[in-house]
């Protein structure tokens, strides 16, 4: 075969390959420039919007009447026995464990308020709570974004701030159980700045 008849092939393969991707181009049209994505509409993002609401009312709601433990606050480990055991009480025996410490009632116009009526009741009827903590009041306290806010400091003395934060979830946990206390959202209780303990509502 020359090198004449051998161009003249090659030539006619390319050519057909040329006429199959143009019939291919016509059976079907494909526009190369995808369509723009287009921008959320300002319909859509108020839609958005008010599901992000909804999501953050639905888990105050499942949050109501609970005391939180900061993450972090207490680290990990064993706490001492009567710690434990105050923790079984408030589940199986609330109301005996409220007795116990003193606490009959909670007073005060909010769920900080009431929540100091009880650690107070606590401290100051208990011997043993007394030998515990040496007092709590309301006071302020510098958040990490540095914005202040009211809290209940509370100071421990015959025990430590680790096992002094996991007895007060447990005492104010059997507060809720028992009926004494209805908070109106929850609590949470970590280590302060200004104050070894610190409790204030979220």
């Amino acid at each position: 075969m020359n090198n004449n008849h051998l161009r003249k092939n090659i030539r006619s393969l390319i050519r057909n390959v040329l006429l199959e991707q143009e019939k291919e181009k016509k059976s079907n049209p494909v526009s190369e420039k995808q369509p723009p994505v287009a921008a959320p509409s300002s319909r859509d993002k108020n839609k958005e919007d008010k599901k992000e609401k909804k999501k953050s009312k639905r888990q105050k709601i499942s949050d109501r009447g609970k005391v939180r433990i900061a993450s972090g606050a207490v680290g990990s480990g064993r706490f001492q026995n009567f710690v434990g055991a105050a923790g079984a009480r408030a589940k199986k025996d609330p109301a005996r464990l409220m007795k116990d410490l003193g606490i009959r009632s909670a007073s005060g116009t909010n769920d900080l308020e009431k929540t100091l009526s009880i650690v107070n009741a606590a401290i100051h009827t208990n011997d043993d709570m007394a030998e515990a903590y040496s007092g709590s009041n309301i006071t302020q306290e510098q958040t990490h974004e540095g914005k202040m806010i009211k809290v209940i400091g509370v100071y421990p003395s015959g025990i430590n701030s680790r096992n002094g934060i996991k007895f007060l979830s447990h005492t104010l946990q059997g507060a809720i159980n028992s009926g004494i206390i209805a908070l109106e959202g929850s609590i949470e209780i970590n280590k302060g700045r200004n104050s070894p303990i610190v409790i204030y509502t979220v």
